[in-house]
């Protein structure tokens, strides 16, 4: 079978090989959803709405850092320093409740930005009446799912109008 014939069968499907393996990286990073980032936030949002301590601290690296919206002006840097500070925020935030959910936390117009590894999500959230407040969240998938390293919170003044 060293003819014409299958000189072009072979041409053929090796031209087909090819093609494939050109589109096979955007064919599956257009496959790739952000359903499992969705899903870390979620649970991530899930334990923060309970004050579900042990869920809520397994969702940051230990190298994670974090700036908080008020009251603490510096950066926290690693598991003591975040998880200190969120001690008081949940403290603060349970106050005299005695059973979940202690807040409703509603992302809105949440956007998530892969990089490879890597996930940003922005959000905003309406709980401080007159006061846009904004998240960022940039996660890193790891061997036990994608963990928190970074997050950011800033509140702005709104007047009137949402952006």
């Amino acid at each position: 079978m060293n003819g014409p014939l299958y000189s072009s069968a072979m041409t053929s499907r090796l031209a087909l090989v090819f093609a494939l393996l050109l589109v096979a990286p955007v064919f599956s990073h257009s496959q790739s959803s952000d359903a499992d980032v969705r899903e870390a936030l979620s649970h991530f949002i899930r334990a923060f709405d309970d004050l579900d301590w042990e869920q809520f601290r397994q969702a940051f690296d230990d190298n994670a850092t974090v700036f908080y919206p008020r009251a603490m002006p510096e950066r926290a840097s690693g598991r003591a320093e975040y998880e200190q500070g969120f001690k008081a925020v949940f403290q603060q935030i349970r106050g005299s409740k005695k059973s979940a959910p202690y807040t409703d936390i509603q992302p809105r117009e949440l956007k998530i930005q892969r990089f490879g590894d890597v996930a940003i999500a922005t959000f905003h959230l309406d709980d401080r009446a007159g006061l846009l407040n904004r998240r960022t969240i940039v996660l890193n998938k790891t061997e036990r799912g994608w963990k928190i390293v970074h997050l950011h919170a800033s509140e702005v003044s709104v007047s009137g109008s949402r952006p």
